[in-house]
């Protein structure tokens, strides 16, 4: 239980602190030109929480655990990647199809951001716990 505990903790750490980057410097500089004027102000921190904690625990369900039970952190990588492709792309390509100011511009990249944020964050928690970073 402690492994998965301390696997948790380094991949939520890992995720929320690129993610806090990624968003401030990739994503919202593209999205606000768009759609700023939905962003609310101030940030609802109660359901970004929710997500983080939902997201990276079944990231941790569907690919960290069975990568670390395999000793493959690569697979990991990408397993990750392809599982923040499928969920990140849902979210884009749903706002594309149904909302109006929505641009292909944020779909390529939000979706790329969230691949290789989730296919990072993976290999960086299940790499920690095997002990090498490789």
């Amino acid at each position: 239980m402690g492994q998965i505990i301390f696997l948790y903790v380094v991949t939520a750490v890992v995720f929320l602190g690129l993610d806090m980057f990624g968003i401030r410097y990739l994503v919202r500089p593209v999205f606000e030109p768009q759609v700023g004027h939905l962003l609310a102000t101030p940030l609802r921190l109660g359901p970004a929480a929710l997500f983080y904690l939902a997201y990276v625990a079944g990231l941790l369900f569907f690919v960290s655990i069975p990568a670390l039970k395999s000793g493959a952190p690569l697979q990991a990588l990408l397993f990750g990647a392809l599982l923040g492709a499928m969920c990140y792309g849902t979210y884009e390509m749903t706002n594309y199809a149904t909302l109006m100011d929505w641009s292909w511009k944020q779909v390529a990249v939000d979706g790329l951001w969230g691949t290789c944020l989730t296919g990072f964050a993976a290999w960086a928690g299940v790499a920690a716990l095997s002990g090498r970073l490789s």
